[in-house]
């Protein structure tokens, strides 16, 4: 995996997800186990025994230390082999058995994990965004065969909203009237940023909920490599969604996506919750089914692949201008 990619925060879970047991991952092809000490410190280590290379995850945390579940050597939460079930007491455990530590902390009320050199992760900062820290929310993690590029992408593809999902979102976020729209595009050091406005489509109910003005502001925004993030208003309202994506492997992604909002039905919380975790599930689903059906193709042409793209794609275009940049080492 690209280094590019690796020396970066990957978001893994909301803080009160995580406790004294073991939770594993895998990012950039590292396999990772994931806990809290009893001081509640996130602790991110290799997920492998170094004696007979099985998963550590296999065995079970005693004390603040991963226990291998084949032999039971134990290790300490710097990665070091601290217990050697089959020596005597006085024997010297060897310096090489030893397994990687990754640097891990809670941020913005998520726990977020540096997938490259842990001595390097304070030379980098996970992605502000402090919405995360105090709206309501809803996500679900989904891990799929599809081209990591086009899933970062997806997300602030304007157009396909109105047909990818003519039968979720429907009129909600409304339509694109101008062909080509308008697009505010701006190129940043980490990323792109820009807006555009939705013809106001609702149906009679959902425009006496969030307002019969002509357009819905839609501001969209791509934090390299892992977030990119689509915001509309609606008066008062906001709906704000995120989708947080990473390498499993070579060839599995994983997308989070993570719905918060603000003012929407505020008076029944858990109805709103419900609400939008089963509205986000069918939603995500039905980009999926392209962009695996889209990686299938990928896989068949290989660099036979043409593409016809047209003025109406230039977010996207600008999207995958920065996204090849950046990895290049631009």
């Amino acid at each position: 995996m690209s280094e590019v990619l690796k020396n970066n925060w990957y978001l893994v879970c909301p803080s009160s997800d995580l406790d004294n047991k073991m939770r594993t991952f895998k990012i950039l092809s590292e396999e990772i186990i994931l806990f809290r000490d009893k001081e509640g410190n996130p602790i991110a280590l290799e997920d492998r025994c170094c004696h007979r290379n099985v998963n550590l995850s296999l065995g079970y945390l005693k004390n603040d230390r991963p226990v291998c579940g084949y032999h039971g050597w134990e290790y300490d939460k710097s990665g070091q082999c601290v217990l050697i079930p089959s020596q005597l007491p006085d024997n010297k455990i060897p310096p090489k058995a030893a397994i990687k530590k990754y640097a891990a902390k809670d941020y913005n009320n998520w726990v977020w994990l540096f997938a490259g050199n842990p001595d390097e992760a304070e030379n980098y900062s996970p992605t502000d965004i402090p919405e995360m820290k105090d709206w309501p929310f809803t996500y679900k993690e989904y891990i799929f065969e599809a081209d990591l590029e086009s899933t970062a992408e997806s997300l602030i593809d304007p157009y396909h909203i109105a047909f990818t999902h003519r039968d979720s979102i429907k009129q909600l976020l409304g339509q694109i009237e101008e062909f080509p729209a308008e697009f505010h595009i701006d190129f940043l050091e980490d990323g792109i940023k820009g807006s555009y406005k939705r013809s106001n489509k609702g149906n009679i109910g959902e425009k006496i909920y969030f307002g019969s003005h002509d357009h819905h502001d839609v501001n969209y925004r791509f934090y390299f490599p892992n977030i990119s993030r689509l915001e509309t208003r609606f008066n008062k309202r906001v709906l704000l969604i995120l989708e947080h994506v990473y390498q499993v492997d070579d060839s599995h992604v994983s997308m989070t996506q993570i719905t918060l909002w603000q003012n929407i039905f505020p008076k029944f919380p858990l109805f709103a919750k419900k609400f939008m975790a089963k509205k986000s599930d069918t939603i995500v689903k039905e980009d999926i089914q392209f962009l695996v059906s889209q990686k299938k193709h990928y896989n068949k042409m290989k660099d036979e692949i043409h593409e016809v793209s047209v003025k109406g794609d230039e977010v996207s275009l600008a999207f995958r201008k920065f996204w090849r940049s950046k990895l290049r080492g631009e």
